[in-house]
């Protein structure tokens, strides 16, 4: 009789290749692991990046219509509007042609100056006109929000900026700001003015 060890069923025979039941189960766990952490972080910039497209989107059409305006020789009025905090925000040119109806992502709503939503603080609808000139003229909408040069909520007038905010679930805040001139700028916080 031989003294030999059996040893077969640690080893693998040699050319059958593959995995254990356990490495497989390590490579889950450890894939399990990562996508925990990341999934959240993904819908974070996820949330964030949808606001920031439908911010630079607001504010390349209303640059848009002020060129339009002025090449038509017409007022152009762009009135955003978000009926009800469940609604989605949808922006609308009015008295030039050309221009198409918006509708923003349902991860984007009206906001004012301090983050509040519609229906909590926030007018709507907002407004803003542009003159045959390319200049923004006040449209006495009263649910305009107009700032100072430092960023404070001001009476809407002819010299004072005006900004249309947006933000997301997050809470995120982002304005398009519209000068007297008619020069439209877009920021990251709600403390911007220009």
């Amino acid at each position: 009789m031989s003294m030999r060890k059996k040893t077969w069923m640690f080893v693998r025979p040699l050319g059958i290749g593959g995995f254990t039941l356990t490495e497989m189960m390590i490579v889950v766990g450890i894939i399990g692991a990562l996508s925990a952490l990341a999934v959240p972080n993904f819908l974070d910039w996820n949330r964030k990046y949808k606001l920031k497209d439908a911010v630079g989107q607001v504010h390349s059409y209303m640059g848009i219509a002020r060129l339009t305006a002025i090449n038509q020789n017409a007022t152009a009025t762009v009135t955003v509007t978000q009926a009800s905090p469940t609604s989605r925000v949808t922006v609308d040119f009015t008295g030039i042609s050309g221009m198409p109806t918006i509708t923003l992502d349902p991860e984007v709503s009206l906001s004012n100056a301090s983050g509040q939503s519609v229906g909590a603080g926030v007018t709507s609808p907002q407004s803003v006109q542009f003159n045959a000139m390319g200049l923004r003229v006040n449209s006495g909408s009263s649910g305009n929000v107009c700032i100072s040069n430092s960023g404070a909520v001001a009476t809407c007038s002819s010299s004072t900026n005006q900004a249309l905010n947006f933000k997301n679930s997050l809470g995120q805040n982002f304005r398009v700001v519209v000068t007297s001139t008619g020069k439209a700028s877009w920021c990251y916080t709600n403390s911007c003015a220009q």
